[in-house]
């Protein structure tokens, strides 16, 4: 990672992001920090050349320049709203807390309809409304209003110990606490220096590997469910409780709760990996695999999802699209294959589907799941020795991490004083593909929307953070 701060203000801090970003770098994040005295900083990070980097600057009483792109939208709204931060123009409408979805139902026209969809839905979802503008059938427009349930994980993390992070960083996401606990930990490790030794970063490989499947599996069998096909959805529900038993007697937690700290793991999780997959992992990839493929089979649901929520490379990389939303669309995004590698790096060429559609997204996910088992006994086969945590130096510092969550790039600032946190920030894989996820409705019909929403496989929950 490299930093540029140099006593910059906020003004020039926006000002090389838009040079760097006119370059050919890759929008990720704004993050704003509020001093002991009230001073305000504003970070914005950046990928460049496959390398995250980070420019500092000092609020001062200027307005800040918007970097107007689509990438930075929500970013910027929600530095104006949630730390009242002013650009130079209208930036859009209010994103914390959810607008007044009223104000939003009148139709330009009369032969547009207007509905409001949640935020309380059927089923067990999270809490987000959608004002959606129909013709007939037909998607005109689509509006998302989140941010219902603010639980203000960010504020939780200030002044607690650094091992006590990892467990706010695991409530975050439900769903992916090993990813959010992974990149909490590589961020701290990167403030201080710290050195993880090899064995703890195979068993973190190992644990985010199972996570990605249980995921994916996850999102397959929710299109399964919206395509009628009940038998295979059970299936591959059942074939993700698998994932979350092994998992559960490897660690304790089905989610893999209260493994991972900064400079390694709090037990040897890599031995009891080990000795839980000589005696299950056969088994569960084989029914895993079983299940997928016959999925894959079923040629009614394939039909439904072709053609359905097509993403242009374009708009992907306009709005900085992560995970297999954009590798569904051909653009190369996997962490694994940089700097986010837990272990080792991604080997061979990332998944990639020129699709463009809920298909490719889905094909992304099989052919993930068979790669993820394959890196599991990679993991296993290199069965590094040793020490499975190091200390942490006490020493003060910044640092940013990313790590390949199941839905993508997620990324991680902490600021380290005193062996404390008086700041953590975060960019969910979600909270970036959710702008991209608007875009892709109009042109179809209503009841594309769930095979379009699970195609996407988005948490609530790492929205409203």
């Amino acid at each position: 990672m490299t930093e540029r701060t140099n006593d910059m203000t906020a003004v020039d801090a926006a000002h090389g992001t838009a040079q760097a970003l006119a370059q050919g770098a890759r929008f990720i994040a704004l993050f704003v920090e509020t001093g002991s005295t009230g001073a305000q900083s504003v970070t914005y990070v950046l990928d460049e050349a496959r390398k995250l980097s980070r420019r500092t600057g000092t609020l001062t009483a200027a307005a800040l320049p918007s970097l107007k792109v689509p990438a930075a939208g929500w970013a910027e709204r929600e530095a104006r709203d949630r730390f009242g931060l002013r650009f130079d123009r209208d930036v859009g409408a209010r994103l914390i807390p959810p607008l007044d979805a009223e104000a939003l139902l009148a139709s330009a026209s009369p032969e547009v309809s207007s509905v409001l969809y949640g935020p309380i839905r059927s089923g067990i979802v999270e809490s987000a409304q959608w004002v959606v503008q129909t013709v007939g059938e037909d998607f005109v427009h689509v509006a998302p209003s989140m941010f219902y349930k603010r639980r203000g994980v960010e504020e939780r993390f200030v002044g607690c110990t650094l091992d006590d992070g990892a467990f706010v960083a695991e409530f975050c996401s439900g769903a992916t606490a090993l990813s959010h606990a992974c990149a909490y930990a590589r961020a701290v490790e990167t403030a201080t220096g710290s050195e993880v030794p090899l064995r703890a970063r195979a068993a973190r490989s190992m644990l985010v590997e199972f996570e990605r499947i249980h995921q994916h599996l996850d999102a397959l069998a929710k299109l399964a469910e919206d395509g009628s096909l009940l038998v295979g959805s059970m299936q591959l529900f059942a074939a993700k409780e698998r994932v979350h038993r092994l998992l559960a007697e490897s660690t304790g937690s089905r989610f893999g709760r209260g493994v991972v700290k900064p400079g390694g793991l709090r037990a040897d999780a890599f031995a009891s990996l080990a000795e839980v997959c000589v005696r299950l992992l056969d088994e569960v990839e084989a029914q895993t695999r079983s299940v997928v493929e016959a999925l894959f089979a079923s040629q009614s649901l394939l039909d439904r999802l072709i053609g359905t929520g097509r993403l242009t490379p374009k708009n992907v990389v306009a709005f900085g699209g992560v995970g297999p939303v954009a590798r569904g669309s051909g653009v190369r995004c996997d962490a694994r294959a940089i700097d986010g590698a837990l272990f080792t790096s991604l080997t061979g060429d990332e998944v990639l589907e020129e699709g463009t559609d809920a298909a490719a997204r889905a094909l992304v996910r099989r052919t993930e799941i068979r790669d993820s088992f394959r890196l599991i006994r990679n993991a296993l086969d290199a069965a590094p020795s040793g020490a499975w945590c190091a200390d942490v130096p006490d020493v003060d510092g910044c640092g940013i991490a990313r790590v390949e969550s199941p839905q993508g790039e997620l990324v991680y600032a902490v600021r380290v004083l005193g062996g404390r946190l008086p700041c953590v920030r975060l960019r969910s894989a979600s909270y970036a593909n959710w702008p991209l996820f608007q875009t892709t409705l109009p042109g179809n019909i209503f009841t594309d929307f769930s095979f379009i929403d699970h195609s996407f496989g988005l948490l609530q929950a790492e929205v409203d953070r």
